[in-house]
């Protein structure tokens, strides 16, 4: 499973109701804080904030197949209509805690494209099979394979200094567009050292010959407030609560306000 892959499944995370990318790109950190699953090492070198463009391709999934019966349906190998969902439920929470489930029974990628094939679903729905996969696991039943879970992935150490200077990379808005033009600039042959350059040139507060997008900058804002709001110790069922008591439209909203007050010194309504 390369890098590409695992941020590519994080962002089809948020296939429905076809988010904005910066809500995309938060969710990916929400998720990787949750799972805590090796896949840590390598993304701020190789991938860092995806473009927009990536992130819209990424996330457009079609639905479940449908399904008349459960019974013959889990019989031919498709799978059933899920059952109905109490309206006071997280969508977000009940996927993860079935792609947990997926988890802990030891399925990994690989398996998701396996059960696709299987299920006739796109292998590009891989998140969403494995979500089907732990529906199935939760309700008992036996999936049609054996688990084979992911090979261990090797970790990549990265200096302080390193750390700070792709931080600043991206905190000022910057993509992975932005780095191969700056490496074409600066004649680099790897995109990842023109991150690591910019940023060095950045925290140094000199300018670079490549301007940041007005979305990329605001996703940068965004990222950076939802980053303070999880690093601050608050979760999903506070971004609910605080939401009611500020009547935001939603639980991402409330993340969105809640990182803004942080970062401005403020204390929120409610512990986390």
């Amino acid at each position: 499973m390369t890098d590409r892959d695992q941020l590519r499944e994080a962002f089809e995370t948020q296939e429905h109701n076809t988010p904005d990318p910066s809500a995309v790109y938060a969710r990916v950190q929400e998720l990787s804080q949750k799972y805590k699953r090796r896949r840590r090492g390598a993304q701020i070198a190789a991938g860092g904030v995806l473009g927009a463009g990536l992130i819209a391709g990424a996330i457009n999934l079609p639905a479940f197949l449908p399904a008349n019966n459960a019974a013959s349906n889990t019989a031919a190998g498709v799978p059933a209509a899920a059952p109905a969902v109490s309206a006071s439920a997280d969508p977000d929470k009940v996927r993860d805690e079935q792609i947990e489930a997926y988890y802990d029974a030891g399925f990994g990628y690989d398996d998701a494209g396996r059960l696709a094939k299987i299920w006739k679903l796109s292998d590009d729905d891989r998140v969403a099979v494995k979500a089907e996969a732990g529906r199935r696991l939760l309700l008992g039943e036996t999936l049609p394979i054996k688990p084979t879970p992911d090979a261990p992935v090797e970790e990549r150490t990265i200096s302080p200094q390193d750390e700070a200077r792709y931080s600043a990379f991206f905190n000022a808005g910057y993509t992975w567009t932005e780095a191969e033009k700056l490496a074409k600039i600066w004649k680099i042959k790897d995109p990842s050292d023109a991150k690591l350059e910019a940023g060095k040139r950045l925290l140094a507060g000199q300018e670079l010959p490549v301007k940041p997008t007005a979305e990329g900058v605001k996703e940068a804002l965004t990222s950076k407030r939802v980053s303070k709001f999880f690093d601050a110790g608050y979760e999903i069922e506070d971004a609910v609560k605080l939401a009611k008591l500020w009547n935001l439209k939603d639980a991402w909203a409330a993340k969105i306000e809640g990182g803004k007050r942080l970062l401005a010194g403020q204390t929120l309504p409610i512990q986390p």
